[in-house]
């Protein structure tokens, strides 16, 4: 604590290192635990259709670079984390690139993030194709359950 004080650089770096971490966990604290779905892994043919429907390309998107080029080993992403709630249905799938899945890791996203994806996903998706995230499941289904 000496250190600090004597450093007052030292203590606006290790104020911001702590707000830092609080925002990360504000998602997860707003969206909450909720029951785990019992599948864990998208079934090869979810994989299938959520790397055909992003066109086998990443759906990452950043401000500068536009859409990621990766189109070479695509993983199948829960956009809302298992670990976090998330079900394991194509409707909660996206194709990331290994880089961009690491990067991703286990942070629930905004839900400005995923309205700025579903504006994003309907100029690449098929037509016909919802291009709509759905967190938890729909109303009423169980989360292992298809309507």
């Amino acid at each position: 604590m000496r250190q600090i004080a004597s450093e007052p650089w030292l203590g606006v770096l290790l104020a911001l290192v702590l707000v830092h971490a609080g925002i990360r966990r504000i998602p997860g604290l707003v969206h909450g635990r909720r029951h785990r779905d019992p599948q864990r892994c998208f079934m090869r043919a979810d994989k299938r259709v959520i790397l055909e429907r992003a066109g086998h390309r990443c759906e990452h998107h950043s401000v500068l670079g536009g859409r990621c080029r990766a189109t070479e080993d695509l993983q199948a992403d829960h956009v809302h984390p298992h670990s976090r709630g998330g079900v394991t249905r194509v409707e909660n799938g996206q194709a990331l690139c290994p880089r961009h899945n690491g990067r991703k890791a286990a942070r629930v996203p905004w839900t400005w993030e995923l309205r700025r994806l579903e504006r994003r996903r309907e100029a690449y998706f098929p037509s016909g194709i919802p291009a709509a995230v759905v967190r938890h499941g729909f109303p009423g289904v169980s989360p292992g359950a298809v309507p």
